[in-house]
């Protein structure tokens, strides 16, 4: 059966409710690390993940299920296809960046990162964009649910940019609050992401792109001496 994108049946209220959890799960996080002095990462992450899934069943109680899928050999392709589109958004937001004039912070996790954490950064890292993902489907499947236009094109792209930007903003404080790489560099690099959603209706498949995309970025910064945004 050819697969579409999930009928989520709720009121605006809890998608509203379900979202802003998602976004505060980073500062509950935070908060929580700082009182209770957590300093194991993988730990944080966990807890991040359960908010995030928590935030999901506000929503709909089978709400994950509808958006993680087991993975089929189609899946195989579009995680490819994904791949693809990622280095597509990269030379994008390169050329965006040649020709606008922007100071661009660097990720800080290139600061913290090194050989002997580098295990404990990645597992908790995988366990984290769990809700990255989750904070970039619940705008996305928001506007496709609830936007009542005909146009279906128009429909994905809307929720396309306004989960890109929303994922962008999620960034701000990544970023120095820097505005313009967030909402427009960031943005460009989760559009690469989002296109393997739209192909393939299955978050399984966007979130081992995001892990693939992310740890490439890592590796050869580490091994090269290169820092990216």
């Amino acid at each position: 059966m050819k697969r579409d994108y999930p009928i989520i049946e709720a009121p605006t209220s809890r998608w509203i409710l379900g979202f802003i959890l998602s976004l505060l799960s980073f500062f509950i996080v935070g908060l929580l690390s700082y009182f209770l002095e957590i300093e194991n990462l993988i730990l944080s992450a966990i807890i991040l993940t359960s908010l995030g899934i928590l935030s999901l069943y506000i929503i709909d109680k089978n709400f994950l299920k509808k958006i993680f899928k087991p993975l089929t050999l189609r899946d195989i392709g579009y995680f490819f296809l994904g791949l693809v589109a990622m280095f597509i958004a990269i030379m994008a937001s390169s050329f965006v960046l040649s020709k606008v004039d922007m100071n661009v912070s660097t990720n800080p996790i290139f600061e913290l990162i090194g050989e002997d954490n580098l295990t404990e950064f990645f597992i908790a890292s995988i366990i984290q964009f769990v809700t990255e993902e989750i904070i970039f489907i619940i705008p996305f499947l928001f506007v496709i649910n609830k936007l009542k236009i005909e146009n279906r094109f128009l429909k994905v792209l809307l929720a396309t940019v306004i989960s890109a930007v929303t994922f962008g903003l999620m960034h701000l404080s990544t970023y120095d609050f820097n505005f313009l790489q967030s909402i427009v560099i960031i943005s460009i690099i989760r559009i690469g992401l989002t296109i393997s959603y739209i192909m393939s209706k299955n978050l399984t498949v966007t979130y081992l792109v995001h892990i693939a995309y992310d740890w490439s970025i890592i590796l050869f910064a580490l091994n090269f001496g290169v820092n990216f945004w």
